[in-house]
């Protein structure tokens, strides 16, 4: 496909690139991210190591990623995402085969350092970046990518598992790296190619203009999109939201459990509870899908932002209101939650346009490294602290708040930038 060509995409031709980079997705996800957890006890006990010098590299990987997601946005918007997401996606088949071999810490620092590149190259923004610039109804695009990205852990951890006991661990990572590159890596290899990014008939442009000793920075051509976006309101408005976000999702994971306990809650009912927000994260996105297909993402914020706070609300009153609240608050906190990650990706080109998409996709993953790093660490000095969860969660209610006002700032605008 061409530059010229990038509107001549028939139907067919964008649900197959739909179809290819979420299946990618579901694989990738499940490989590198939910992959890890099942790993942690037999690292364990092969090394000693333990969970917290585990995360600590997890954590690593995941700010490497962060850092990487501008430079990388950037290129998806000038070159398209064929070539960085299929060498990401090979490098992380490379990685998870180097997994297999590893037997000091400083090895597996290093190993995911390197991860955290390949995860940067190949998910995230990436793949809604590849989508939003290729195909013309973005919102559908992006909302069926998070309906199968929700699917992953369903997908790939019982493949997983399998392995691990049938052949041990070390085995068990090979066969995930075998996944790794038939799936994701040779998919965006095949799929990917000819894929153009948001701004690549511009950099060609561009180039035609050099050549013919022309200057290159005239109209729409000086303007980059992302110092533009970063000099209005709307862009630290839906930082501030997008962090919130990320931090309530992050702190929430990993504190539920004993959050719970700490309420009397048994462990059963307690994984159930957790175990729910998943499913509910997937079906409201396929009720979206569905049955507001072109409803806005600025419509969508401003309904479930405000929800997303209520569930944190409900955690606050459980004492009051009884354990089958959590229920409620599992539903609505994983449907209000698996929107707003949708939301997140789709209310860049309404406020923004498309053009750049990339880059200010990156630049808002960047914004929200520290939030969405330090949230577990930071509710646990918090707990630790005040000898309870309740305090802290008023204060995550107080910030959700602020992220639904912020959010509600951020969008007031109907386009703040060519798009």
């Amino acid at each position: 496909m061409s530059v010229q060509s990038q509107q001549a995409l028939t139907a067919r031709q964008e649900n197959i690139l739909i179809w290819g980079v979420s299946i990618s997705n579901v694989i990738a996800i499940g490989c590198l991210f939910h992959s890890f957890t099942l790993f942690l006890r037999p690292l364990n006990e092969a090394f000693g190591w333990t969970a917290t010098q585990m995360a600590g590299a997890f954590t690593l990987g995941l700010i490497t990623a962060d850092l990487i997601a501008i430079p990388v946005g950037h290129w998806v918007d000038r070159r398209g995402g064929h070539v960085v997401m299929a060498l990401g996606a090979a490098f992380a088949a490379f990685n998870l085969a180097m997994w297999s071999l590893v037997d000091s810490l400083v090895q597996f620092y290093i190993l995911w350092l390197a991860m955290g590149v390949a995860i940067g190259c190949t998910l995230g923004t990436t793949s809604s970046a590849v989508l939003t610039a290729n195909v013309r109804d973005f919102r559908r695009g992006i909302t069926i990518l998070a309906v199968f990205s929700g699917l992953s852990s369903t997908v790939v951890i019982p493949v997983v598992s399998l392995l691990m006991s049938w052949y041990g661990w070390r085995t068990a990572l090979i066969g995930l790296a075998v996944m790794q590159f038939l799936g994701p890596a040779c998919i965006n290899a095949f799929l990917l190619r000819g894929t153009v990014g948001s701004r690549t008939a511009e950099f060609a442009r561009r180039k035609e203009l050099r050549e013919k000793g022309l200057p290159t920075n005239v109209g729409s051509l000086a303007i980059s999109p992302l110092r533009t976006a970063i000099r209005y309101p709307a862009f630290w408005f839906i930082a501030i939201a997008a962090s919130v976000h990320w931090f309530t999702i992050f702190a929430l994971n990993v504190h539920l459990m004993p959050l719970l306990h700490q309420r009397g809650i048994g462990v059963q009912f307690g994984v159930l509870i957790f175990s729910l927000t998943g499913p509910a994260a997937v079906a409201a996105r396929f009720i979206l899908l569905v049955m507001a297909p072109n409803s806005s993402a600025r419509l969508q914020g401003r309904i479930f932002f405000p929800l997303f706070a209520s569930a944190v609300l409900m955690l606050i009153l459980i004492a009051p209101l009884g354990q089958n609240w959590l229920i409620a608050y599992a539903i609505i906190y994983g449907m209000s939650g698996g929107v707003l990650m949708v939301v997140r990706q789709t209310v860049i080109v309404e406020i923004f346009g498309k053009r750049g998409y990339g880059a200010i996709s990156g630049a808002l993953t960047t914004v929200a490294l520290v939030p969405r790093t330090c949230a577990p660490l930071a509710v646990a000095v918090l707990a630790d602290t005040f000898q309870s969860y309740q305090p802290v969660l008023w204060i995550v209610f107080g910030l959700v708040s602020a992220g639904a006002v912020s959010f509600y700032l951020g969008t007031m605008r109907a386009n703040v930038a060519d798009g």
